[in-house]
């Protein structure tokens, strides 16, 4: 199943306001919370891009959806933090399903790194606090 892009701009807010009555209407959180989503990302202005974990994307695609260029997506192939296939000669294509996992992991690590950062900023004022 190829990729299908939902432009923010080609969707009104009836459309949303449809998306978000029917999502309201679901017994299941994760169907619900996806729908969710999406009419909350379209109204942010952002397009959604819909693919199953089994399409692969162009690293043009995956630079975008990381919000990186394609060289520092090239450094991140070569290091071998995300999988990904050669297609021809030279192109590459990254899965889905890896790509969604490598997000998953560089998020959690950016949580993780901002929640040290608080915890030490906490310490040293508490220490300073000690100090008066």
């Amino acid at each position: 199943m190829p990729t299908h892009t939902v432009p923010s701009s080609a969707t009104p807010e009836e459309t949303l306001a449809e998306i978000d009555a029917f999502a309201g209407s679901l017994t299941n959180d994760a169907a619900r919370e996806a729908l969710e989503t999406l009419a909350r990302t379209l109204r942010s202005g952002n397009d959604v891009v819909m693919a199953t974990s089994d399409d692969a994307v162009t690293t043009s695609a995956a630079a975008k959806m990381l919000g990186v260029s394609r060289a520092h997506l090239y450094k991140v192939l070569d290091s071998g933090a995300l999988p990904f296939t050669v297609v021809g000669k030279r192109d590459r294509r990254i899965a889905m399903s890896d790509l969604a996992a490598f997000i998953d992991k560089t998020e959690e690590a950016r949580k993780s790194a901002a929640r040290s950062v608080a915890r030490r900023r906490d310490s040293r004022a508490l220490s300073l606090d000690e100090m008066d």
